[in-house]
This record gives C-alpha cells, structure tokens and sequence, in this order.
C-alpha cells in the first residue's frame, strides 16, 4: 500500500468514524429521551426470554401468554421491591438530611473551630514562617466572616423587602414555579411509563421477530459479529455487574459494621449508619472516586474539630475498605477491563460535558464496550502493542503452517 492510499485510507476512516460519533452523540441529545420507554421495553424483554423460553419448553403454555406471565412478575416483583426500599430510604434520607443540616446550622462556630486549628498549627512553625502563616490567617478568617455577614445581610434585607410594602414575593414564586413546572411534567412521565410497560408486553411477545428483522438489515457475513458482540457484550458486562454489586455489598456490610461499632461506643452520636454506608458503598463504586471521597473529609471535619475518637475510627474504616477492596477486586473481576486513569477521567470529563451528569458513568462505560470488542477483534479501531503483536504471533504461526504444509507435500511428491 502506497503512502498516498494510506493517507487516503485514513482520511476515510476519520471522517466514518466521527459520522458515527457524531449520530451517536445526536441520538443520546434529542432522541434518547423520547425513545427511552422503547430502549427499556426492548432491554426488559430482551432479560425476559430465558424465563419465558423455559416456561414454554416445560409446559404447554404459549409463547404469548407466558410472555404475559413473566412482564407480569417482573413488574410487580420490581414495583414491590422499589416501594419497600423507598419508603425505608425516604425515611432514613429525611432524618440523614436534617442531621446534616444540624451540622451546618452555625457556620460561625464551625470558622472558629477551624480558626483555631490553624492558629494552634501555625504557632508551633519556626518564628520566620509562624508570623507571616499567622498574619495571613488573620486577613483570610477576616475576609470570610465579612462573606458570611454579607450573606446574612442580603438574605436578611430580601426577606425585609418581601415583606415591605411592595410585598415582593420573587423569593418565593422563584421556587414555587419550579414546583409547578415539575409537577406539570407528571402526566408526561405517567404516559411514558404506561407506555414502556405497554411496550414491554408487545416486546417479549415478538421479541424473536425483532431480533429477526433487525439481523436481516445487515449483510450476511456481518451477522455473527453481530450477534458475536451481542453475546460478548452481554456475558462480560453481566459478569462485571454481578462483581461490582458484590464488591458493593461488601463495601456496604464493612461500612455499616464500622459506623455501627462508632455508634454503639459512643463515638458516633448519629443513628443514620444505613444510609450512610449506602452512600459510600455506591460512591466507592463510581469511576475514579472511592470511600475517600466522604470518609477523609470527614476524618479531617473530625480531627479539626477536635473529635479525635471519631476521627480514628473513621481512618481505620477506610483503611480496612480500600485493603479488602484491593484483595477481593482482582479475584472478583476475573479478567479485568480496567482502563487507564488518564483515559478514565477524559473520558468522564468529555462525557460530563457532552452528555451531561449521566455521562460520567456512560462515557467509561462506552469506552470498556469498544475495548472489549477490539481485545475479540470484532472491532478494528486503534492499534496497540499487545493487539500488534498477537496479530504478529498469529501471522508467523500461519506462515510456518503454511511451510510445513508445503514441505509435507512435497515430500509426499518425492516419495512417489
């Protein structure tokens, strides 16, 4: 291949390549939303064929009724199970909130509890850098009281004005109008749920049908690398889910264990240690975050406002997480599709941008889906050392057979 067909050959896959990123992006901004009903019908009855395909081969039932049997149980099984767990989140979240908000009810005594933190920390430096720290800590600790005094002039004079003659009420109607905005969404979101539910039904009936029709709008060689990738993408991304839920429970039972010692010691004075170690338990599963995101925060809040115990106790519990963690994780993720950390947090910073909060966790996740079907060969998309030189081995290794085969007839030949 000349220079010129390669530049050529790039230019094309260039410009395919962002066509199809560009759709992509285009479909998850405008579509996505309103096809979304459809997307989890079409999910729902794809995880429903197993159950429904063994009702049929073990009795006499049909596939439509049986279909109808399993969206039936799945729905109701789901609805029940998210009813329980939301009343009992509603709950805990609601104390959990007001026990923070007590927390930061006084910002006055929280800026002087870590005032004098740092006066005491600055005092034992060496006298040519005590005097300069101390200085500066005046002037910062003077800045951010005069913050806080013109908050609480502001919000004080708005509430005044509120109440003046004009009874401005823009305070209020600011946060009613997106009450109302909210709840005049409502029958919108109630006709997409009816919608999906109604779809699902639709779906696990015909599912063969669909999976049919859309194989028939390939060409014929491309079909097993599709339903190759399909199986691939499916098995792998099951069998990480099944792990990282197990790792989260873990995470959660330590976490719960930990908070529970705290509380019956008397160290920990909050009850709220469910919600809490729920928290950190989905936190510490996010990509490129971890335990440490709330506990060490909180250890320092702890040992700056003097609550030494508490503070220990904290770091010991996100010691005793992240040394778990790492020994479980490898055993658990068999074969790991872990990313580099530069091309994790690229990807979820361009994905918070492009796609919004959700794209945090879809644009990693997008990213170990193509990894994975470039490690099979499904996909051809960039070139790597280990692809390189796999596909190296592999041409030798067909060379030699070749070789061996050419030496085998001809000594067949010279035989005769």
């Amino acid at each position: 291949m000349t220079a010129v067909e390669k530049r050529r050959k790039f230019i094309i896959n260039t410009i395919y390549y962002a066509f199809i990123a560009v759709i992509a992006y285009s479909v998850y901004k405008y579509a996505f939303g309103i096809a979304f009903p459809l997307v989890f019908a079409l999910a729902v009855a794809t995880i429903l064929q197993r159950p429904r395909n063994f009702i049929v081969r073990n009795s006499f039932i049909k596939k439509g009724f049986a279909s109808t049997i399993c969206v039936i149980l799945f729905f109701s099984i789901i609805g029940t199970v998210v009813v329980l767990i939301g009343i009992k989140v509603y709950e805990e979240v609601r104390g959990f909130a007001e026990y923070v908000i007590s927390l930061f009810s006084n910002l006055d005594n929280l800026v002087n509890t870590v005032e004098d933190f740092l006066f005491s920390f600055a005092e034992r430096l060496p006298r040519f850098l005590s005097k300069p720290a101390t200085e500066g800590l005046t002037g910062l600790f003077v800045q951010i009281r005069e913050a806080i005094a013109g908050k609480s002039t502001e919000l004080t004079d708005s509430l005044a004005s509120g109440i003046g003659d004009k009874f401005d009420v823009s305070w209020v109607t600011a946060p009613l109008s997106g009450v109302i905005s909210t709840v005049s969404q409502i029958p919108s979101y109630l006709i997409s749920v009816v919608i999906a539910i109604v779809a699902t039904f639709f779906m696990t009936a015909e599912y063969d049908y669909i999976t049919s029709f859309i194989k028939l709008q390939f060409p014929a060689e491309k079909r097993k690398d599709l339903s190759r990738a399909k199986r691939l993408v499916f098995s792998s991304l099951g069998k990480m889910a099944k792990a990282y839920a197990l790792i989260m429970l873990i995470t959660f039972i330590e976490m719960y264990a930990g908070l529970t010692v705290l509380s019956l010691t008397g160290i920990l004075t909050t009850a709220y240690a469910p919600i809490l170690a729920a928290v950190i338990a989905i936190v510490d599963i996010a990509p490129m975050l971890g335990t440490g995101t709330i506990l060490l925060p909180w250890t320092v809040y702890s040992f700056i406002a003097g609550n030494y115990p508490l503070a220990i106790g904290l770091f010991i519990i996100y010691v005793v997480i992240t040394v778990i963690r790492q020994i479980i994780e490898p055993k658990l993720v068999a074969g790991q599709l872990g990313l580099s950390p530069v091309i994790t947090i690229s990807a979820m910073y361009l994905g918070l941008k492009l796609l919004g909060f959700l794209g945090l966790f879809l644009a990693p996740l997008t990213i170990i889906i193509l990894k994975l079907l470039h490690d099979e060969g499904i996909l051809h998309l960039w070139k790597s050392p280990v692809f390189e030189a796999a596909k190296k081995a592999k041409e030798e290794e067909a060379k030699k057979k070749e070789e061996e085969k050419k030496q085998t007839e001809k000594s067949a030949e010279e035989k005769k």
